[in-house]
């Protein structure tokens, strides 16, 4: 590895850790142990680090959010769905407790790296939407196109899903097993509420028979209840 990036690896483990604010020369030199005028013989400038700092962050997010939404494991269609899909997402909450702590306390900084992350997120609701959407469709055998109000509604419904995400891995910062046993099942049982909400949502908009709460299309997105229940 090149001194250059050892500086900007620095710069982002201090972005990392205490933000913005913390990723000056004089701290990069300090963690590297050199002088502060030989940070600058590999960088142009600071807002180029604190640039290069912001993407290396937001690119490992970008990791953690792909593994928590888009592996099979935890897909809409996973068989027991809502207990399993809560259990892997607070485990990975719990394994990159520092990157979900980036994401809540910096989400609505200026520059670039709160634009990078809610960029991110808002990739990540586009793809709740999609399999929700897919989840949906599969339920009620609904092959129309959707309007672009339909379309908005499902898109705020994920928004909402991904704030709650980020709200939950508050709780599991610092937790105990026993703590997170009990948040992996709130955190199930809020996502059934939500699908349960969202499937409303989209039956009255489509004008789908709205089922009943204890219907198989409402126990879970494949037909499957949290932990076997047939409601909240």
């Amino acid at each position: 590895m090149g001194r250059r990036d050892d500086v900007i690896t620095e710069a982002t483990a201090l972005l990392r850790e205490s933000g913005p604010s913390a990723v000056t020369s004089v701290n990069v030199a300090a963690r590297l142990g050199v002088t502060q005028s030989a940070i600058y013989r590999h960088i142009r400038d600071m807002d180029e680090l604190n640039d290069l700092a912001s993407h290396a962050v937001v690119n490992e997010l970008n990791s953690v959010m792909i593994a928590a939404l888009a592996e099979p494991e935890t897909t809409w269609g996973d068989g027991t769905h809502l207990a399993n899909f809560a259990e892997r997402l607070v485990g990975l909450m719990a394994d990159h407790e520092q990157g979900f702590a980036v994401i809540d306390r910096w989400r609505y900084l200026d520059g670039e790296l709160g634009a990078g992350i809610r960029s991110l997120l808002d990739s990540a609701a586009h793809l709740v939407a999609h399999e929700l959407e897919i989840a949906w469709r599969g339920n009620f055998d609904y092959d129309r196109p959707f309007d672009g109000a339909t379309q908005n509604a499902q898109l705020a419904h994920a928004q909402l899903t991904i704030d709650d995400v980020v709200a939950i891995a508050r709780r599991v910062r610092g937790s105990t097993a026993a703590q997170r046993r009990t948040v992996t099942r709130m955190l199930g049982l809020r996502m059934f509420a939500g699908w349960c909400g969202y499937v409303q949502e989209m039956s009255r908009r489509l004008g789908v028979d709205t089922p009943l709460l204890g219907s198989p299309s409402l126990s879970s997105p494949v037909g499957v209840a949290p932990w076997g229940a047939s409601g909240v």
